[in-house]
């Protein structure tokens, strides 16, 4: 099996110093918190300098151009859907409903399930997609074919969404390197909202090429329930989720998705900016915190017990 793909062993990606995971996450001068509880080295590296392109064309033309058969790569399965666009409407912030239906599409067109996947490619701008796409795909955070083909975001670098050109690009070369393989490539955009998976060989479709109408199943996705949310939020409540937003001189501001005890009805609300406010959040918050909210002038604060 195919070693996984470390930025040091890619010349294309943008940071290739090889980070160990203890680096990663120790905060230091040159790797700051930017939304805790991620550092710098865990966030996306959108302002590079990269570019890439996928060639498409139908089997006619490619014979028509001459390019070789060995070069040809077809795409056999693919699935796109969107969760709730609001991330106050989310049924929660732990899972997507819409990464489990679109993969699951995308591998009921080739027939083949995750594990006969020959190579990973997870869209990965923070470390919590990628581990809600290990979770809803069925795929180890520890899976020995690794979870991408380029180095990641963080790493390899990506000019915005078009980070899945060069994850696609790579794919290309991955199953051209070992014909008859099968890669996976996921992608995102927004807050974790819009996916999208392609599965890619270099064997042949068999018959026509068809997929499923993603206008059938987005309705499914779209008539999820959706938590109660109130605008003005008061009274005795309970942390959701939560992140604390830094400036690089330290923390600047928390924010708070919680949910009301009296009546579990959800809310958005910031917490007292001082800092040893945000310093006790980010040393001792916890999903299920409880505290207290109350809403002035239409802005909701939140303030941990």
């Amino acid at each position: 099996m195919e070693p996984r793909i470390t930025p040091a062993a890619n010349p294309l990606a943008a940071r290739r110093e090889g980070y160990s995971a203890e680096e990663i996450a120790t905060v230091s001068l040159d790797n700051r918190y930017i939304g805790f509880p991620y550092t710098k080295l865990m966030n996306s590296n959108p302002y590079i300098d990269q570019s890439a392109a996928v060639i498409m064309t139908s089997v006619e033309k490619a014979t028509a151009l001459g390019i070789d058969p060995s070069r040809w790569v077809f795409l056999h399965g693919c699935g796109d859907a969107t969760d709730h666009w609001f991330v106050s409407e989310r049924v929660n912030y732990h899972s997507s409903p819409a990464i489990r239906m679109m993969s699951s599409k995308a591998f009921d067109m080739v027939g083949k399930t995750v594990d006969e996947m020959d190579h990973l490619d997870l869209y990965s701008c923070f470390p919590s997609a990628i581990q809600m796409g290990c979770q809803e795909i069925g795929v180890a955070e520890d899976d020995p074919r690794g979870l991408t083909v380029t180095g990641g975001l963080p790493f390899f670098g990506g000019p915005g969404n078009n980070y899945v050109t060069h994850s696609i690009a790579e794919m290309v070369n991955k199953v051209r390197a070992q014909p008859g393989s099968f890669g996976l490539c996921t992608a995102n955009g927004h807050n974790v909202t819009k996916h999208a998976a392609g599965i890619y060989s270099t064997t042949p479709t068999e018959g026509p090429w068809q997929r499923e109408d993603p206008a059938g199943y987005q309705s499914k996705l779209d008539a999820m329930a959706k938590p109660v949310l109130v605008e003005e939020a008061n009274g005795a409540a309970k942390i959701e989720t939560y992140t604390v937003m830094h400036r690089p001189d330290g923390p600047e501001h928390g924010l708070i998705i919680g949910r009301l005890t009296e009546t579990g009805a959800r809310f958005l609300a910031n917490t007292p900016a001082d800092a040893a406010t945000l310093y006790d959040l980010q040393e001792n918050g916890e999903v299920g915190r409880a505290g207290f909210v109350t809403c002035a002038e239409g802005k909701n604060s939140f303030t941990p017990e």
